[in-house]
């Protein structure tokens, strides 16, 4: 990592306090969060459309709920760090 850092490839982040870091680490998991509660949705979708035999209606009912679901945490997470401004 210092190589990167010297030759100027990674940028210098400066965390000042503890609640600057736990805020960076909630915004970082975000990334994961949103795409994993899609796919969550889309995988038990085709299980149970499979096991019930309703082709895509359980598919994209609960890819859609995945959808939300990942929109709901993205906001609950910015809310919760933005409001103690």
């Amino acid at each position: 990592m210092r190589f990167f850092k010297k030759r100027g490839v990674l940028p210098e982040i400066e965390v000042d306090d503890h609640n600057q870091k736990r805020k960076l680490a909630a915004y970082s998991t975000l990334g994961i969060m949103f795409p994993a509660s899609i796919a969550i949705g889309l995988f038990m979708g085709v299980i149970l459309d499979d096991l019930l035999g309703t082709d895509p209606v359980l598919t994209i009912i609960l890819t859609l709920y995945g959808l939300a679901a990942g929109f709901y945490n993205f906001f609950r997470v910015i809310n919760k760090y933005e409001k103690r401004k």
